[in-house]
Parts: structure tokens; sequence; C-alpha cells
């Protein structure tokens, strides 16, 4: 502030609460919170125009997002002594984005997901794909850029690269 010049002035918006509008917000609220199981898209496998298999992704949240980056970090000891917790050495793009697809599969309507069936971790076995986890079963299955694209439908369906000023315009 500088002698002289005037301060620019507050505007200020005043909204009355009412038992209504309140309401409205409250219905708003609840119906963003169910994004994990109103938001899907299915998403279909093909290679030489031969369609493979589909299946259907949801948005993940943040704490799922978080989960998923933790599966695909390897830890190291703290050089600062064993009493202190381990520190990360690497994470794996690969297995971060494997873990996305797991974890945005929505199940079938029995609640489990196809990369938990155990005849396919068998067969890939057999085939010689030594998998153990379900993010090595869907690495084994799809090629990286499969990997890397189904991993951009998902972070696009979880809102990655939303402007949030947009849709307060709206």
């Amino acid at each position: 502030y500088r002698k002289g010049n005037k301060m620019a002035e507050k505007k200020e918006t005043k909204i009355e609460v009412t038992e209504e509008n309140e309401m409205a917000l409250i219905t708003g609220l609840l119906k963003a919170a169910e994004y994990k199981t109103e938001v899907s898209q299915t998403l279909n496998i093909q290679r030489n125009g031969q369609k493979l298999f589909k299946f259907d992704i949801r948005p993940l949240s943040f704490d799922e997002i978080t989960d998923c980056r933790k599966r695909a970090t390897t830890y190291m000891p703290n050089p600062g002594g064993a009493s202190l917790p381990l520190i990360e050495k690497s994470v794996s793009n690969a297995d971060y984005m494997a873990w996305q697809i797991y974890i945005a599969t929505v199940p079938e309507s029995d609640g489990t997901k196809f990369w938990d069936n155990p005849a396919l971790k068998e067969g890939l076995n057999k085939a010689g794909h030594m998998v153990m986890t379900q993010a090595e079963i869907i690495k084994e299955i799809l090629t990286a850029g499969e990997l890397e694209a189904v991993s951009d439908k998902i972070e696009e369906l979880s809102g990655s690269g939303t402007n949030v000023i947009d849709y307060a315009k709206n």
C-alpha cells in the first residue's frame, strides 16, 4: 500500500443458503461421488484388424492412483540406518500402468475380474510366460503401446487434464 493510492475495493457476493439450494448442493456432491460406478468405457483390444477381447474400465480415485504407484515402486534400505524407513529406489512405468489397468477394470457381474481367472494364469505359465501377479499377466497380454493407450484412457476418465475453471463457469 502506497500513500496516495487507493486500495482496490473488495467486491463481495452474498449467497443466501436456503434449504432448497443446500439440498441441491448435497445431491450434486453425492452424485459426483458416484463416479466409480456411474462412469465407464468399453475398450476393444484389436490386432491386425482382429478383435481379441474387450473390457470395461472406470475412473480411479487419487488413493487408487497412489496405490498403483506404490505397487510399482521398489524400495531399498535407508542409507541413514536400518531404523529409518525404506526409501524409493525406482518406479516401473510398465508396472504402474498395469496396476492402473487392473484396478480400473470393471468387475464382472459375479464381482471377479477376468485378469484373476486361474485358467488365464495357468495358460500363460504353460506357454512359458512366468507370471505371478495381475500386473505381470496384463504386461504379458497387452503390447507396450496397448498398455500405454489403456493407461491414457484411464487417466482421461479419471479427470487428468480437467480444467476446473471451465466447469465452474457453467
